[in-house]
């Protein structure tokens, strides 16, 4: 069982706040170290003078346009985390401002908004919407009432739902793999990490409440969690306000320690390259498993990037949202660190990772894929279309609308929302 320290999400934001008041030296170390503040608006501005700016939003509430674009533009990579002489987190820094800047009532980036779970229109559920029915769903995305026992509970995450093809292939492999296991998915229930970015701390608090309940309901003795975002969300943050019984288990970690009832019979003769997401290599130092997985394919020749492991450069994240004008960069240039290896295909154990790259997919002759679609065509499965890739390369609203009808009839979409909305999320003309 965890050992919770607080009561709630708002309790450890202020033990969080009281420590960065009582030990944060404003040197300005880390927004030093934050690749966005570099090229941002404010990139000329002394980081100190920046740093101090964030602190007076803690300490006097005291609103600036600096404190703002810094706090909102994070990309979560966790660069910072190991520069602060004073052994803080810079990154949990820029959650407490976000807070702090919207309980004060700012608003938040529009466009965040539509990775809010309890907003209209969502985002995830829309991607979903243009690529599946509801009827082909092979998992809950509510609160299970009176479920069956089952060892494994797999948590999909929010931006899973624009990612039905990664979802049927890890469903493939676990059912031939013969685990007592059943899938949620996000939207409904949610670890709460992005009500959390957005400074919504009582809705971050309620969302990951009711998914902890979700898990818990099957009696599990472990999770398997495909986003790692979910999986450092649930790991340090709600593991220290909500108790829980069930070990949390990143899906490559889990596939890894089961390799051994992984049947892989079919060559992909495919080169390779891998980036790795974040909060698994930064924050969890976590690459072994992914790579041992990789190296175990049949026909697969494994090529590294020039920045791998915790080097690993940043897909832009959550400032594609909030920042895109910054965030493009850095998508772009792991996307040209990828093209240099030579390889056929960069392989993503990140959804969210491989939906911000879909946007550049276009320009480049390697093919963008990830670790549960390599692993459940080794062993002879389905290939399922990642839908969101091809209408990147349509390019045109119409033929999206006309290929994805079937889909969006069944799930109820406003075809007039789709039309405003598509042109934005695929970046059209």
């Amino acid at each position: 069982m965890t050992d919770k320290r607080y009561s709630s999400l708002e309790e450890l934001f202020e033990d969080r706040e009281q420590e960065i008041l009582d030990a944060c030296v404003q040197c300005g170390e880390c927004v030093s170290a934050c690749p966005v503040f570099s090229v941002s608006a404010f990139k000329d501005h002394d980081t100190a003078e920046v740093a101090k700016k964030m602190f007076a939003v803690l300490e006097e509430r005291k609103y600036s346009d600096e404190a703002y674009q810094k706090s909102f533009s994070c990309m979560l990579c966790g660069n910072c985390i190991d520069v602060c002489p004073q052994g803080l987190n810079p990154m949990f820094f820029n959650n407490l401002v976000r807070a702090r800047l919207v309980e004060q009532g700012n608003e938040i980036p529009e466009a965040l908004g539509l990775l809010l779970p309890n907003r209209d229109p969502y985002l995830p559920r829309i991607l979903s919407g243009i690529q599946m029915k509801p009827s082909d769903a092979r998992w809950a995305e509510d609160f299970p009432s009176d479920p069956e026992k089952k060892d494994v509970v797999v948590f999909l995450g929010c931006s899973a739902l624009a990612t039905p093809d990664k979802n049927f292939a890890l469903i493939d492999i676990l059912e031939k793999m013969n685990v007592d296991f059943t899938v949620l998915i996000g939207g409904k229930i949610c670890c709460g990490v992005c009500n959390m970015f957005a400074g919504q701390l009582k809705e971050a608090d309620l969302m990951s409440g009711k998914l902890v309940k979700s898990i818990s309901a099957f009696s599990p003795e472990k999770l398997v969690v495909v986003c790692p975002t979910c999986y450092d969300q649930l790991n340090n943050v709600v593991s220290q306000y909500i108790s829980f019984d069930f070990k949390v288990q990143f899906v490559s970690t889990f596939l890894n320690d089961n390799i051994d009832k992984l049947a892989f019979n079919t060559p992909l003769n495919k080169k390779v390259t891998l980036h790795d997401p974040c909060p698994l290599s930064r924050g969890f130092r976590d690459d072994a498993s992914i790579r041992k997985i990789i190296n175990a394919l049949p026909g697969v020749e494994m090529v590294e990037m020039e920045h791998n492991r915790e080097e690993s450069l940043c897909c832009g994240s959550l400032a594609g949202f909030t920042y895109p004008e910054y965030a493009g960069r850095f998508t772009m240039a792991l996307m040209d660190e990828g093209g240099a290896t030579g390889a056929d295909a960069m392989v993503n154990v990140c959804n969210f990772c491989h939906l911000m790259l879909c946007s550049l997919s276009n320009k480049y002759a390697f093919e963008l894929t990830d670790l549960v679609t390599l692993v459940n065509l080794a062993q002879g499965g389905h290939k399922y279309e990642d839908k969101v890739r091809t209408y990147w390369k349509y390019g045109d609203v119409d033929q999206i609308l006309k290929d994805a009808k079937e889909y969006i009839d069944a799930s109820g979409l406003d075809m007039n929302m789709l039309r405003q909305l598509l042109p934005i999320v695929f970046q059209l003309a």
